[in-house]
């Protein structure tokens, strides 16, 4: 069965997110969070992708992001195998650090937008 196609185009604003391989986590301590952080600041500036929320727990994370590129596979790909490599640098292990593909739905109404930005804020006290 082959995927389905992303759908991708200036301006889209998405909701991306993706955890850890078998659940694991893929922060261990608050170097961690900083490494995934800097890599999410330096996937914007190379791929021109605005970040307006963002949740990172232990295990997963949720991204709201508007790429004003039709790019958000590419910069997606780069940011998976580039915090995936410092993050296994950092902690001497090899492997896959996500589990599959990141997944993403694409946000096309207000309501969904509020309803997304509410999950992602509210989503460390569950």
């Amino acid at each position: 069965m082959t995927r389905a196609w992303r759908i991708e185009y200036e301006g889209a604003l998405y909701h991306v997110l993706s955890r850890g391989n078998e659940k694991q986590d893929i922060v261990i301590d608050d170097d961690d969070r900083k490494l995934f952080l800097d890599t999410a600041g330096q996937m914007g500036e190379r791929f021109a992708i605005d970040l307006f929320a963002y949740v990172l727990m232990d295990n997963h994370y949720h991204l709201l992001f508007r790429t004003n590129r039709a790019n958000l596979c590419r910069s997606m790909q780069w940011f998976g195998a580039t915090y995936t490599k410092r993050f296994n640098l950092r902690h001497n292990r090899n492997g896959h650090l996500f589990q599959g593909r990141f997944k993403n739905m694409l946000v096309q109404d207000d309501a969904y937008l509020l309803q997304l930005s509410y999950y992602i804020h509210r989503n460390p006290l569950r």
